[in-house]
C-alpha cells in the first residue's frame, strides 16, 4: 500500500481533537487508511454499510455507542446522522469529568458523501471536530517522494524537480489512469471497468441521498459534457441548452457535485483596483483526471495526446496536484484564477503569507515572455510579489525571466 501524506495530519488531529472527520469522494482510500493504521492503535471499527449496524445506529444511537465504545472508527458515518448528537453528549461528559485533553482522540468519522458528513459534523460537533478532506493519490505519493504544500520558489522548486523524471507520454498515461489508490495497489486493474463500476455506484448509492434526479439519462449526458469541460469557465446557460434542462437545475447539479467533492470550483481573484474588469464566473475542475477521461470517452494516452482535450486535462492534473499538496496538510487554501474583459488570463493565482504568485499550466516545453504577458495585470496588487511560474511538460526547470520559472511536473 502506498504511504499517504495525510496520515501524519490525521495522527496530529487525533492528538488535538475529540473527533476527527475524514471526508472525501468514494475510493480515495479513507476506509483503508483509517482501518489499517488506527485499528492497531486501539481503535475499534464499525462500518454503516452494514444494514444491521446502520439500523441500530439510526433507531437507537445510545445503545449503538454503548455496544461500540470509544476509541472508535465509524465508517460511512453520514448514513446515521442520529449518532452525532449522542457523540457530542459523550464528548461533553468526558471533557467535564476528565478534562479537555482526556477527550481528544475519541472518534474518527469517515464518509464518502462529503456534503452530508460535513453538514452534520458542522451542525452537531462544532468545536469538537477537526474536519479533514482526503484527496486521491498525489504524484509524489506514487513516486514515494516527500510532499509539502506547493509554493513557487526558484531554489526549492528546482531542487524538487530533480526528485523524479516524468516525460509527457508518461504524464498522459497517469492522467488517463487517474489517481485512485486501488488502481496502484492492483496495477493490472482495468481502468475502464474500474471507472464504470465507480460511476454506477456513485449514481445508485451516493447521489440519491442528496439529490433527486428525475431524468437519469440527461444527468449522465450532463456528466459527460462537464468532464469534457474540466478546467473551463462555468456558463450555466450553455449546459442548459445542450442538456435540455433549466439553468437552475444545472446550477443545483453542479453545487451538489461540488459539495460531494466530485468537482471543485475556482473563483476569480479580485482586488479593488481590478474589480470592474474581472470576469465573475467560476472555473470547474474534476477531482480526478481518470474519472474525467472515462466520462469524456478517452481510454488511452495516445488518444488523449491527439485530442483537443489534452490541454484541459493537463491543466486539471496540475491544478489537482497543487490542491492535494495543501489538503494533505489540512490547509484548504483558497485558490483563484484570473480573467478580465481584455482576455488576460492566469490559470492560478496563489495567495499566501501576504504574497501573490501567478501560475500557468501548459502542455509544452518551450515558452517566451509573450506567454506570460497576463502576469503583468497583477503587478498593481497590494500583496508582495512572489516567484511566478509555468508548470508544463518540460523535463527540467529553467528561468524565463528574473521573476518567472518554468517547472516540470516533478516541481510540485
Amino acid at each position: 500500500m502506498i504511504e499517504r501524506t495525510i496520515l501524519k495530519t490525521i495522527e496530529e488531529s487525533i492528538i488535538q481533537s475529540p473527533v476527527t472527520v475524514l471526508s472525501g469522494p468514494r475510493q480515495v482510500g479513507k476506509s483503508t487508511l483509517v482501518y489499517n493504521e488506527f485499528a492497531k492503535k486501539g481503535f475499534s471499527y464499525v462500518g454503516l454499510d452494514d444494514v444491521r449496524e446502520k439500523s441500530t445506529a439510526k433507531s437507537d444511537p445510545i445503545s449503538f455507542l454503548q455496544q461500540h465504545p470509544y476509541p472508535l472508527i465509524i465508517d460511512e458515518a453520514q448514513k446515521a446522522k442520529e449518532l452525532f448528537p449522542e457523540i457530542e453528549r459523550i464528548v461533553n461528559r468526558v471533557r467535564l469529568e476528565k478534562g479537555s485533553q482526556a477527550a481528544n482522540g475519541m472518534y474518527i468519522l469517515s464518509g464518502s458523501n462529503s456534503k452530508a458528513l460535513l453538514d452534520d459534523a458542522k451542525e452537531s460537533l462544532a468545536g469538537r471536530a477537526n474536519i479533514l478532506k482526503m484527496p486521491p493519490l498525489s504524484m509524489r505519493e506514487i513516486q514515494g517522494k516527500k510532499e509539502i504544500p506547493f509554493y513557487p520558489d526558484k531554489i526549492s522548486s528546482e531542487n524538487r524537480s530533480k526528485d523524479f523524471l516524468l516525460s509527457e507520454d508518461e504524464l498522459l498515461k497517469y492522467i488517463v489512469r487517474g489517481f485512485m489508490p486501488e488502481l496502484y495497489d492492483n496495477p493490472s486493474k482495468d481502468t475502464t471497468s474500474f471507472y464504470s463500476s465507480y460511476l454506477q455506484t456513485y449514481l445508485e448509492r451516493d447521489l440519491p441521498d442528496v439529490l433527486e434526479i428525475k431524468d437519469e439519462i440527461k444527468f449522465e449526458n450532463f456528466l459527460l459534457l462537464l468532464a469534457s469541460n474540466t478546467g473551463e469557465e462555468l456558463v450555466y446557460e450553455n449546459y442548459s441548452s445542450q442538456v435540455g434542462v433549466s439553468s437552475t437545475t444545472i446550477k443545483t447539479w453542479i453545487d451538489t457535485l461540488s459539495k460531494m467533492g466530485i468537482v471543485y470550483l475556482v473563483f476569480p481573484y479580485n482586488e479593488n483596483s481590478i474589480t470592474k474588469r474581472v470576469v465573475k464566473r467560476p472555473k470547474m475542475y474534476f477531482f480526478d483526471t481518470g474519472l474525467a477521461c472515462f466520462l469524456a470517452g478517452i481510454r488511452d494516452s495516445k488518444t488523449l495526446k491527439l485530442s483537443f482535450l489534452k490541454g484541459r486535462f493537463v491543466e486539471t492534473y496540475f491544478f489537482n496536484e497543487i490542491r492535494k499538496s495543501y489538503l494533505n496538510f489540512n490547509d484548504d487554501i483558497p485558490l483563484y484564477y484570473y480573467r478580465d474583459t481584455n482576455q488576460n488570463e492566469i490559470d492560478l493565482v496563489l495567495v499566501k503569507n501576504g504574497t501573490i504568485s501567478s501560475i500557468e499550466f501548459k502542455s509544452g516545453v518551450q515558452f517566451s515572455l509573450k506567454d506570460i504577458e497576463a502576469f503583468n495585470t497583477l503587478k498593481s496588487s497590494k500583496l508582495l510579489p512572489n516567484t511566478n511560474c509555468i508548470l508544463c511538460t518540460t523535463d527540467k526547470p529553467y528561468s524565463l525571466s528574473k521573476d518567472t520559472i518554468v517547472l516540470p511536473a516533478s516541481g510540485i
